[in-house]
């Protein structure tokens, strides 16, 4: 996934460098790696990325997964007092719990998109706000 990945950042820099727009760009690369090679809106960040002059397209090194080194500590206090919330955990070993936070979206993932192109399903986006369909004032 990561050389496709990396594959296909190299085809976007190659578009920006053409002069095309990220919309333009999206439907070549889909076109060639299928609709859920890259979404616009991911285009559109790379596309700010290389206007800002970061033309950078590999992959950053990671560390993985985070590693709980604590554990018998975190059981410790766990021990003590069976109700005690993750965030109380984290003050008292004086760490930040990111692990246990979920900022992804799975509606949007590549996984369940293909999984509802695979099932014929359609997906419905959220409607805008509009008073005039939900007034207020009843």
């Amino acid at each position: 996934m990561s050389e496709i990945s990396e594959e296909i950042r190299y085809v976007m820099l190659f578009y920006y460098k053409k002069g095309k727009n990220a919309a333009q760009t999206c439907r070549q690369i889909c076109e060639v790696y299928g609709v859920d090679a890259v979404s616009e809106c991911r285009m559109q960040e790379w596309f700010v990325r290389f206007r800002s002059g970061n033309f950078d397209v590999k992959d950053r090194p990671r560390s993985g997964r985070p590693v709980t080194e604590k554990v018998d500590e975190i059981l410790q206090l766990i021990k003590q007092d069976r109700r005690v919330s993750y965030q109380e955990v984290a003050n008292a070993l004086q760490e930040i719990a990111n692990a246990l936070r979920i900022n992804h979206m799975p509606h949007t993932s590549l996984m369940t998109r293909q999984k509802l192109r695979e099932l014929g399903w359609e997906v419905l986006m959220h409607p805008p706000y509009s008073p005039d369909l939900a007034p207020s004032d009843y």
